[in-house]
């Protein structure tokens, strides 16, 4: 049998990769409302660094969290992925639908468009203005329901959207001088304990914590091992064996779907025609935005 080549291993990571991460909406959509949003991301966070501690320890990769210029860049991965999305994210899944939170969340490649083209060397040609003009028009289908109101939560996903590309930005400086997964774990550990303080702070806990991960221990099995370290690790592993616009176009074009499939079968919530037509028009945009052969550099939600 012949063995598979790098590219088609990294492919494989990568489709791995987006059927995990397509759980996040759904998972997020249910669990924000029956706990307290931050809470539910800061532990999913810390339960994600303590998981990476042993990795990174049977890796031996503990010398990259000592070095000052992996700590510098992996703070403002820390600040612009982890903390201030998460608020803004949880926050906006707990008041609106799981596939409206799967639909939004797809704002990132919007503002990486933006973000990029004004702070780094990507070129905002016409076939990308013009994508993002169409992901506008398909974000307002969603967004406006028949009565011409809006759910804030949903523009509290787009705003958490948005500090994405910046995360990013810090991500690749970080990843010049440290592995992945000491950027996992020092990002997961830190933000953690500061979204755990705000919370403490600002949200109403009824419940002891302790009882609340014991009585939805599936949920944060999933939120800290699984999606915010096993499909961080394996994104990585992907993006090593392929082009980075290869590996956008495999997660970006496929989780959205998987996402939504999941959401009829697990949220039982059947999109509406708005939502169809809204989905179709962003996927169609996200697909004039990506251009093959020269992409945006991003590594998308991380």
């Amino acid at each position: 049998m012949k063995p598979l080549s790098q590219e088609r291993i990294g492919e494989i990571f990568i489709a791995l990769e987006t059927i995990l991460y397509a759980t996040f909406p759904i998972l997020i959509a249910h669990s924000t409302k029956i706990m307290p949003p931050i809470l539910f991301a800061a532990l999913g966070s810390i339960i994600a660094g303590i998981f990476m501690f042993f990795y990174i320890l049977i890796k031996k990769e503990f010398k990259d969290i000592f070095n000052l210029r992996t700590i510098k860049y992996t703070l403002g991965v820390t600040v612009f992925i982890v903390i201030i999305p998460s608020i803004f994210i949880f926050l906006g899944s707990s008041k609106t639908s799981g596939i409206n939170t799967t639909i939004l969340l797809q704002s990132e490649i919007l503002f990486t468009l933006i973000i990029c083209g004004i702070f780094t060397d990507d070129k905002v040609t016409l076939k990308k203005l013009i994508g993002a003009i169409i992901m506008v028009v398909g974000t307002l289908f969603i967004l406006f329901n028949k009565n011409f109101s809006i759910n804030w939560g949903d523009i509290m996903i787009i705003i958490g959207t948005l500090f994405y590309p910046v995360g990013n930005i810090f991500a690749k400086k970080a990843l010049k001088f440290s592995s992945p997964s000491s950027i996992v774990f020092i990002r997961n550990v830190i933000g953690g304990i500061i979204l755990l303080l705000i919370s403490l702070q600002f949200e109403t806990i009824n419940t002891p914590i302790n009882q609340m991960i014991t009585g939805n221990l599936f949920a944060f099995f999933v939120n800290g091992i699984l999606i915010s370290a096993i499909s961080k690790i394996v994104w990585y592993e992907g993006l090593k064996r392929i082009d980075i616009s290869k590996a956008i176009l495999l997660s970006i074009g496929g989780y959205p779907a998987i996402s939504l499939i999941f959401a009829i079968i697990f949220l039982k919530e059947i999109p509406t025609l708005q939502q169809i037509m809204g989905f179709a028009i962003i996927i169609f945009g996200v697909f004039q935005i990506i251009e093959r052969k020269k992409s945006l550099q991003i590594n998308p939600e991380y």
